[in-house]
């Protein structure tokens, strides 16, 4: 398994965002000094709490202070924005980062987006499947592209600047539907499954659970004649995850941050996508309630390596886990959690063992069992 961050990024409107932008390009380089693979940027316009709308600038910065973590948009808002432009800066973002843009990709899940792009909810997929169609076209093909749809029309479009990646690496988030793993899945592309998608919702229908995103993915994968070892190391599952010394103490932490994300989550209406079963509100989903049903990743490091092994269970199985980034503490609080996260928790599920190899062939050169 291999692990990153995943960023709306959320920071709220009594902050100074000024330097909340440079907090979070510092993270990025904690990120990679700290082994994490990769991180994932959101694009918003609108809420007053997810305050990047051009994600692509941040990469563009964070990619001059790294050299080796992959940096995704995630994701681009698909519904708003004409696919050529797009596909022409990602292409162009991929030389700048040398190779190691991921290119995410979504239908512009908060309402008040499309209220301000005077989008129809139901104009979101179709316009997002068009898109991604020309997008795909446009990076992947060597002649000039012809393209009439129903909401974009080109006639002989080609990029200047072809993708640096040989195959740009494609990945879509899901929020309402199981639409988008299946399209990942029969591309052989990487889906984004959200940080409040319960693990299993029972039988509530108004969002799926992760058990119903990985079936949807396989399913078309093998369909596609694509393994299913290949389908699981493309799915990222984002999580929130805090680690201290214990759990008690992890939820005296964040408790106050944490009242603040959601109210403003609640406010959007998207706390029907949390629930799991029939009669729950608003009101049911507490702290304690999110951290035990969904569930999170909270406690000491022993815990949370226990936590993720359990939810590695629960769905079969999954490639990246991406660590949901959160103001809900200090600077300090929060890198000390990342750390022990690095030292305590990554190490029980990477193959990389060498010490341990050295220390058992330490013992028996000296005869020890």
């Amino acid at each position: 398994m291999k692990f990153g961050f995943f960023t709306m990024p959320e920071h709220p409107p009594i902050e100074n965002w000024t330097l909340s932008y440079d907090r979070d390009i510092a993270a990025i380089v904690e990120a990679e000094r700290l082994g994490f693979s990769e991180y994932w940027i959101g694009e918003h316009h609108t809420g007053g709490y997810e305050n990047v709308p051009v994600p692509e600038f941040m990469i563009a910065k964070a990619s001059a202070l790294t050299h080796r973590i992959r940096l995704g948009t995630g994701v681009v808002n698909l519904p708003y924005q004409d696919p050529f432009m797009v596909a022409e800066r990602l292409a162009f973002l991929d030389h700048l980062t040398h190779g190691r843009l991921e290119y995410g990709f979504g239908g512009g899940g908060l309402p008040t987006d499309k209220a301000l792009f005077g989008l129809e909810p139901s104009e979101a997929s179709p316009r997002t499947n068009e898109a991604l169609e020309i997008i795909w076209q446009l990076l992947t093909s060597e002649d000039p592209v012809s393209y009439e749809g129903v909401y974009w029309k080109y006639e002989n479009r080609q990029l200047q600047v072809g993708p640096y990646q040989d195959v740009p690496p494609f990945a879509i988030a899901g929020l309402t539907g199981t639409h988008n793993y299946a399209k990942c899945g029969e591309k052989g592309w990487k889906p984004l499954s959200v940080h409040f998608a319960p693990t299993d919702n029972g039988t509530y229908m108004d969002a799926p659970d992760l058990k119903a995103m990985g079936a949807a993915m396989l399913e078309a994968g093998n369909r596609a004649g694509i393994a299913e070892s290949v389908t699981r190391e493309n799915w990222r599952v984002v999580r929130e995850v805090y680690v201290t010394d214990n759990k008690d103490q992890a939820l005296r932490d964040i408790r106050e941050g944490v009242k603040l994300s959601y109210d403003y989550l609640f406010g959007l209406g998207l706390g029907a996508l949390m629930k799991i079963g029939d009669g729950m509100t608003d009101a049911d989903l507490t702290l304690d309630w999110m951290v035990e049903n969904i569930p999170w990743i909270v406690g000491s490091p022993e815990e949370c390596t226990r936590q993720i092994k359990e939810l590695e269970e629960e769905t079969g199985g999954f490639g990246t886990l991406l660590i949901n980034c959160r103001d809900w503490v200090t600077t300090d609080k929060w890198n000390r959690s990342l750390e022990m996260f690095a030292r305590y928790v990554m190490p029980n599920f990477q193959a990389n063992q060498r010490m341990a190899r050295r220390q058992k062939m330490a013992n028996v050169a000296l005869g020890i069992a």
